[in-house]
């Protein structure tokens, strides 16, 4: 913390004074994750930063039996801790409800899906791969773009094969050349579009591909932070360029059907 704060390795003497902390209302070291969000018995010390000694405390009813601005009163007095639950921390913060705290992460288990499953936190999951993720998907814009109007064409030649069938007499030779030859088609550029999926992923990583994307799907990874990171960001610094009044308002979801409707390119019409 004294390097990210002052930027440089610092000496001794600057180091003891641990000048970042004024950047905090509250620190909690020693809080032994997932432990912390889960174990509702762990107490809580506090830490005398001069000499790293520690002091028991009688945590939440040591606050209550401070009477009126118990929490301040309680800081006051230190705020540097080791251990202890959420617990102590929504009483020393005087919150009750989880929606009340934004919690940032950089581990999807211990930290994202801990915190949101079992205490209702707000959270905010941090990937330092996002840029590169992010840098590769914009340079490979015009090979997904192919891929997916190859995608696109093999519904069109399969929803005009249905048509064929549907309107024609498949007894004759003609429409039965037809269907050949489409079935030719669709095979042909099933291979161009594997040759092209192999390339594509393989500019994100050699081996593994995409992060987000398994195939044509999304992959565990991408789901789990789609389902329990409120918010996901490259790095925690993003955040010093939003106000801390802004709300971050989710983007609405569409089910296959729906995507199919709103689809600028889709010839498909509901009656």
């Amino acid at each position: 913390m004294n390097f990210l704060y002052h930027g440089y390795q610092v000496d001794g003497d600057l180091k003891k004074k641990n000048e970042w902390m004024r950047l905090f209302d509250l620190v909690i070291v020693g809080s032994c994750k997932p432990a912390f969000l889960l174990d509702p018995y762990l107490n809580l010390f506090r830490v005398r930063p001069e000499d790293g000694s520690l002091l028991n405390t009688d945590g939440i009813f040591e606050i209550e039996a401070l009477g009126e601005n118990g929490a301040h009163k309680f800081l006051s007095k230190g705020k540097v801790f080791q251990g202890g639950n959420w617990n102590h921390l929504n009483a020393i913060l005087e919150i009750s409800a989880g929606e009340d705290i934004l919690y940032v992460g950089d581990h999807l288990y211990s930290d994202v899906l801990r915190s949101k499953r079992t205490l209702g936190w707000r959270s905010a999951f941090i990937m330092p791969e996002l840029v590169e993720e992010m840098k590769v998907f914009h340079q490979q814009l015009p090979l997904r773009n192919q891929i997916l109007g190859l995608r696109k064409l093999r519904d069109d030649l399969a929803v005009y094969r249905d048509d064929l069938i549907r309107t024609g007499d498949i007894q004759t030779e003609h429409v039965q050349r037809k269907l050949t030859d489409l079935d030719k088609d669709d095979e042909t550029i099933k291979t161009v579009l594997s040759s092209l999926a192999a390339k594509y992923h393989a500019a994100f990583h050699p081996i593994w591909g995409q992060m987000f994307v398994a195939g044509y799907q999304d992959s565990r990874f991408a789901y789990f932070v789609q389902n329990y990171a409120c918010l996901y960001t490259a790095k925690a610094t993003n955040f010093a360029l939003t106000s801390t009044t802004r709300s971050f308002r989710t983007s609405g979801d569409m089910l296959a059907h729906d995507k199919l409707l709103a689809d600028e390119y889709s010839h498909f019409t509901y009656e």
